[in-house]
């Protein structure tokens, strides 16, 4: 990301099946990171166990998720997320 300019920034967790306190704090910092620069930070394929830990502990008020298509092969990387 330049400075001073709005950023995505999108992990691939398709084959994230466990995800401990120390991955979701890091996780959490990078949205923090990233929101300063009114930027956003997606999970691309979080596996259920991973989506429902974050939603038990509310990181998806600042992470969010989504699940690409079975004939997307790449994440989207569009400014707008669309």
């Amino acid at each position: 990301m330049t400075a001073g300019r709005a950023g995505q920034l999108t992990i691939d967790a398709t084959n994230l099946r466990y995800a401990d306190s120390a991955s979701v704090m890091t996780l959490v910092m990078a949205a923090m990171k990233v929101r300063t620069r009114n930027g956003r930070v997606t999970l691309l394929n979080p596996q259920p166990a991973v989506a429902r830990l974050l939603g038990l502990l509310h990181a998806v008020e600042m992470i969010s998720t989504r699940h690409r298509g079975a004939r997307e092969t790449q994440p989207d990387t569009s400014a707008d997320g669309s």
